[in-house]
């Protein structure tokens, strides 16, 4: 559905040009056409290839004992996740692509408001190897449940990540994003789903909900979850330095949002410390972030 941008999304120009004064203006996206066709991927997707579909092992994150951290209340947690009450929120879903070596995996993914009414917000190692090449049959299903999808699928025709993430792999910038094309309806992302704004530079200490979809353990990967929780403490070891909050989703959940209070995506999941037992980071979103996302949404 056709939409103004939000203010939240347009009140951060200050933010980014305080970061470019101070060195990030070196920063920038990368963009990746596919030049698969939207109709051969659509097929490729079968039912039993979804199903069989695997969480990223790439974003398991650093696995040191302790991050570097600074501390703003407990570094445990006992936050679990819930299913999403029906009817899902259309805005996030799961994403679908393959890597080079041709295993198909799973992530999570939010639809944004965008000025090309197709934009995905989700990882980067969702996708692109983090350093390496970037993936293929990509494909985004907002508000998937047990297989169905109630507003179409959709394909990307391109992706893009973070210069910090391709080069390096830098988990302070593991953002990545979609360009998709029309569902089997000919709808835009923007027509099926009410998509969510997205905010720059907003205060780390405050409430989220994180959503995703948990593919190992003891989750399958069918159900949309949610967990209610707050800012725990930061990771000082990743640049700029990521934001930890409790919550127990697992595998498969990367890419998921993390929204606020007003309703804002500000963050992304993206990986955990095994010597932290629920708890997952998520980049704050800076200026790579804010280029990443002009870039993702103005383009075809």
């Amino acid at each position: 559905m056709r939409r103004t941008l939000p203010l939240v999304v347009v009140t951060v120009i200050a933010v980014a040009a305080a970061m470019a004064s101070a060195g990030a203006a070196s920063a920038f996206q990368v963009a990746h056409a596919t030049g698969q066709s939207s109709g051969a991927v659509a097929r490729y997707w079968t039912a039993e290839r979804m199903q069989q579909a695997v969480p990223v092992d790439r974003g398991s994150g650093p696995l040191s004992a302790v991050p570097k951290a600074t501390k703003g209340g407990s570094v445990s947690s006992t936050v679990t996740s819930s299913e999403v009450p029906l009817p899902y929120p259309s805005a996030y879903g799961k994403v679908f692509f393959t890597s080079n070596s041709g295993v198909n995996y799973v992530c999570s993914g939010s639809a944004l408001v965008s000025a090309n009414e197709s934009a995905v917000w989700t990882a980067g190692h969702c996708v692109n190897e983090g350093p390496g090449a970037f993936y293929k049959n990509f494909l985004f299903v907002p508000a998937y449940r047990d297989g169905s999808a109630p507003y179409g699928k959709f394909v990307a025709s391109k992706l893009l990540t973070t210069s910090g993430w391709l080069t390096s792999g830098q988990f302070g910038v593991d953002l990545g994003a979609a360009v998709v094309g029309t569902n089997a309806s000919g709808q835009t992302l923007s027509d099926a789903v009410a998509e969510a704004p997205i905010v720059f530079g907003a205060p780390r200490n405050q409430a989220y909900r994180i959503y995703g979809y948990p593919a190992a353990k003891k989750f399958s990967g069918q159900r949309l979850r949610v967990c209610q929780t707050t800012w725990s403490l930061d990771d000082t070891s990743a640049s700029p330095a990521t934001m930890g909050a409790g919550c127990d989703m697992t595998g498969g959940s990367s890419g998921g949002a993390w929204v606020t209070g007003g309703g804002a995506v500000a963050s992304v999941v993206s990986y955990g410390y095994r010597s932290l037992s629920n708890v997952l980071f998520g980049p704050h979103l800076e200026f790579e972030a804010q280029s990443l996302y002009a870039a993702a949404s103005s383009g075809p």
